[in-house]
């Protein structure tokens, strides 16, 4: 058996409904006062508010700072971590999506930091300021309140440095939340395009896995059956928003495919493309995963096998034919979801880069990220160049 390593696991509980408990069980672990960290758009749908009304039941006191942004920017981290020091709050309360939860992480730490960063990029998986002692001073819990990020199960937060324009993970296993409360009931209210853009966040973060290089009996088992999940459940979701056993499959899916380690290759690429061309994180993930499965078709030939099996299309192909087979299968997934091609994407978004622009824009962040030294072959050193180029030309170039 191939070896490896776990990192560690919070305390989950898979429920409908269970995101009532969250008073009870935070008053358990000791808290007094609790910092819930969201957005003003989860606050606005309602999902807010009886979760509130159960720490108020508790006898917990509570404040709520709604001012997270999408992509957890530097800024807005550093500031929620003083807010936090500010209101002397012995629990925190995310609520929301990878955004919420990601700003939540991190200013956790932050907070207790034996100095205020000046730069948040130092911190990060490239930077030398972090260490593994650093840790939080207070309880933390999370009710994702989408199906996909997974930012609830990780060991890092993924921040938008709004200096370098890059985004990156602010990395520490004492970042892992002590309580996770899985709530499929809600993500009912999701739209459709919001609901594919998380969905395939997921099913990003377990194909990443099975092809990448951390490989192993345990991780594969579980992330192949998370992309089957999603390959079967995300459509009808996006059709049938209330259709419960969908929305816990997709549910089940996001939290187990980060639960279960392996680092999230084809995500150095993604980020880059979220960063400098603000597309949406999913939709980012979507663009890059047909060009990394077909990257990756020498070393991952047996779990593309497997799966190209249970999405119902030829197996029995040499390597390379079956990467193909199983890239474009995943395209014509992602477009009968409603996500878009790069360029679409692109454009539509304001930029009008040629693939040269768009290759050069994007080298510097993808090569800033530790998650591109984890491809196979190669795209993150010095003689990989030509690799790497060919990487994002296939992303500019898929229609």
């Amino acid at each position: 058996m191939r070896s490896y390593e776990k990192n560690r696991v919070p305390h989950i509980v898979f429920e409908n409904g269970s995101s009532a408990s969250a008073g009870e069980r935070m008053k358990a672990m000791g808290c007094t006062k609790v910092l819930i960290v969201t957005d003003k758009g989860v606050v606005k749908a309602g999902l807010v508010a009886p979760i509130a009304e159960a720490l108020e039941k508790a006898g917990l006191e509570y404040v709520i700072w709604d001012k997270s942004m999408p992509n957890a920017p530097d800024t807005t981290c550093l500031e929620c971590a003083d807010f936090l020091n500010g209101e002397q709050c012995d629990g925190v309360l995310a609520i929301g999506g990878g955004s919420s939860i990601d700003t939540a992480k991190a200013s956790t730490l932050i907070s207790n930091l034996p100095e205020k960063p000046k730069d948040l990029h130092e911190y990060g998986g490239l930077g030398m300021k972090m260490k593994p002692s650093y840790t939080r001073k207070v309880k933390f819990v999370c009710i994702p309140t989408t199906a996909g990020t997974g930012a609830e199960a990780t060991v890092s937060a993924v921040i938008h440095d709004t200096k370098r324009n890059i985004k990156y993970s602010f990395m520490n296993e004492n970042t892992v939340p002590d309580l996770n409360l899985i709530d499929p009931e809600l993500t009912v209210k999701m739209p459709a395009f919001p609901t594919a853009c998380v969905g395939i966040d997921a099913m990003s973060h377990a194909l990443e896995s099975i092809v990448g290089l951390g490989q192993n009996e345990y991780t594969d088992r579980l992330n192949m059956q998370c992309i089957e999940l999603v390959w079967r459940w995300l459509p009808i979701a996006i059709k049938e928003p209330e259709n419960m056993a969908a929305r816990e499959a997709l549910a089940w899916a996001a939290n187990n495919a980060e639960s279960n380690g392996g680092a999230a290759n084809g995500h150095a690429v993604s980020h880059a493309l979220g960063a400098r061309y603000n597309i949406i994180h999913g939709e980012a993930c979507a663009m890059v995963m047909p060009t990394l499965v077909r990257h990756h078709a020498k070393q991952a030939e047996d779990n593309l096998r497997i799966m190209a099996k249970f999405i119902g299309i030829p197996y029995d192909e040499d390597k390379e034919t079956l990467a193909r087979r199983v890239a474009d299968a995943i395209v014509r997934f992602n477009r009968s979801c409603g996500l878009r091609s790069f360029k679409e994407a692109m454009k539509a978004n304001g930029f009008h880069d040629s693939k040269a622009e768009y290759v050069e824009n994007c080298i510097e962040p993808i090569l800033d990220d530790y998650k591109s030294r984890v491809w196979n072959p190669s795209i993150h050193g010095a003689e990989d160049g030509d690799r790497l180029v060919a990487v994002l030309e296939s992303i500019y170039d898929e229609e």
